[in-house]
């Protein structure tokens, strides 16, 4: 279908307002105009569009003068960050994972070495005769000795890392 052309006035104000539009959105003047015209005519059309695009536009210019980014989008700045936010916490997960795996492992040898420990000081306490073995110590009571070590051991890390810190396994 051709077209026609129509010809109409406009403030300098207004005109100015639509040529500084057209240019900061790459487009001639008269196919910005044609557009507004556009718009206005659908249905559901707005005929302030242009004041709600020009207040968009100023925020826009707002928060990347905030961002110190000229050609950078907001939310490609958002999602850098966010990436970045990403990884800091999968290498923290990893970082955690290690220390609770070391921690257990030092645990299970600090338990280890104090059973062996109890053994040891229960051997040298004996009074045996030279050739005789002595008897290993009784499985019940080397159970409450453990039991008293493990909630010493609970008592001082509260002590160490605060109240919470530790909970009571169970």
């Amino acid at each position: 279908m051709a077209s026609q052309s129509v010809s109409f006035r406009l403030s300098n104000e207004m005109l100015e307002k639509l040529s500084e539009r057209a240019k900061a959105e790459n487009k001639k003047v008269s196919d910005l105009a044609r557009e507004i015209l556009e718009t206005g005519l659908t249905a559901g059309g707005n005929a302030d569009n242009s004041a709600v695009l020009e207040r968009i536009h100023s925020l826009e210019e707002t928060i990347k003068g905030l961002l110190g980014v000229e050609d950078a989008s907001v939310m490609t700045r958002i999602d850098s960050v966010n990436a970045d936010f990403w990884q800091a916490n999968e290498m923290l997960l990893a970082f955690l994972t290690k220390g609770v795996m070391i921690g257990a492992e030092a645990r299970y040898f600090a338990r280890l070495a104090a059973m062996y420990g109890m053994d040891v000081a229960h051997y040298v306490a004996q009074k045996t005769e030279i050739g005789v073995t002595p008897k290993p110590p009784d499985k019940d009571e080397k159970s409450k000795q453990m039991g008293f070590y493990e909630k010493k051991c609970r008592e001082y890390a509260k002590q160490i890392l605060g109240e919470g810190a530790q909970k009571e396994p169970g």
